[in-house]
């Protein structure tokens, strides 16, 4: 099978697509071609068999989701601690969002009305459009003062998990990768702010940056949401 382009990083690279595209889809072509007959394939043991696996995929994409909003929310609030405080950065903070023009839901119930497929689409949106950001953050801060190695160690982690949790994606749900890359592209929102995160005013590089760290706590709230709702759907537990 061709590989899949992934947006990783601050250029396209290409990674093999390892596993099925739609587990639960299998499942029903499975149960269609098999109708009058009598095959061991679909057996209720395969079903089960193939529900676990779409199951453990949701369990380790929410784990990896967790821990990238954890890691955000504490990078936001140590650089709002050491940087923002009596500033009034927060006031542009949500406009300057450079995933806004999305309009993916940040509310609950509105992420609950989303079908599968447009909740794992949104995902692996937000995700892709986090790379350059994250690939240009991880060198940038670690020049700055007063932030601590545990910041630094965050947003490293953050890229990391970020490319585990596209990979799993992919790996899965292969079919979904283009209509994700061509909505991007007609969005025609590249990030383009890494020359800001350069201003030779103090201030504004400040406002910059804590603009970035927002929307990472803000986005990776979204992407953790979506996740668990398709985990609780796949258990049945919602």
């Amino acid at each position: 099978m061709a590989p899949a382009p992934s947006f990783r990083g601050h250029q396209w690279t290409y990674n093999p697509i390892r596993g099925s595209c739609l587990l639960l889809l299998l499942v029903v072509s499975n149960l269609v071609l098999c109708q009058g007959k009598s095959c061991l394939s679909c057996s209720p043991d395969v079903f089960v068999s193939l529900q676990k696996s779409l199951t453990d995929v949701f369990v380790y994409a929410l784990s990896l989701s967790h821990d990238i909003h954890n890691l955000s929310t504490i990078m936001f609030n140590e650089f709002d601690e050491k940087y923002a405080q009596g500033k009034l950065y927060y006031i542009n903070a949500t406009k300057s969002c450079h995933t806004n023009s999305f309009h993916t839901p940040e509310e609950g119930d509105k992420a609950q009305q989303m079908n599968n497929e447009d909740l794992i689409k949104w995902t692996l949106v937000l995700l892709y459009c986090w790379n350059n950001p994250l690939y240009y953050l991880v060198p940038e801060i670690q020049s700055m003062k007063n932030l601590s190695e545990a910041v630094v160690s965050s947003a490293e982690e953050i890229e990391n998990m970020s490319e585990k949790l596209e990979s799993l994606i992919e790996t899965h749900f292969g079919k979904i990768i283009f209509p994700v890359l061509k909505t991007i592209h007609e969005a025609r929102i590249p990030w383009s702010r890494y020359s800001s995160m350069k201003f030779s005013n103090e201030d504004r590089r400040i406002s910059e940056y804590y603009n970035l760290f927002y929307c990472l706590r803000r986005d990776s709230h979204k992407v953790d949401m979506y996740i668990n709702i398709l985990e609780c759907r796949t258990r049945k537990t919602c």
